[in-house]
């Protein structure tokens, strides 16, 4: 499992959607998947987690499975494996005073335990550019 965490200076409310709602403006351009720089990334309550290019189309990245706003969502996660072999994120997000502390775990499935194992240092090195990019975007969206 990867474990990877950052304080945002924001509240758990912020956080969660600034993660859901607005990640399209936010996350790295070299983690993207249509080739589109300015693509929309949509994590939406009704299960959708994908990535739209601005001429339509669409890359599936996931499932969401859980969806607690603002404390909680967990992910069936197709990037770096795909939708037979999901691993599964969850992504917690809790107060610590008037900031909020967000919590990334990365797991395999039964389906993915071989492809993490061999993408292991991938998951981690994306993981870091996803949440660093994360953090400077809460400093901007106060």
């Amino acid at each position: 499992m990867i474990r990877k965490t950052v304080l945002l200076h924001c509240d758990p409310v912020r956080a969660f959607g600034l993660f859901t709602e607005r990640a399209g403006e936010w996350w790295p351009l070299d983690r993207r998947h249509t080739g589109d720089r300015e693509s929309e990334i949509r994590i939406l309550a009704t299960g959708r987690f994908f990535e739209r290019a601005r001429d339509g189309r669409e890359v599936e990245l996931g499932r969401v499975r859980v969806w607690e706003p603002p404390g909680r969502l967990v992910l069936d996660f197709y990037p770096g494996t795909d939708a037979d072999h999901p691993t599964e994120v969850t992504v917690g997000f809790a107060a610590e005073g008037e900031k909020t502390r967000v919590t990334i775990e990365h797991r395999p499935t039964e389906a993915s335990a071989e492809l993490f194992t061999q993408r292991n240092a991938l998951f981690e090195a994306s993981w870091d550019l996803v949440l660093r990019a994360f953090a400077e975007a809460a400093l901007h969206n106060r």
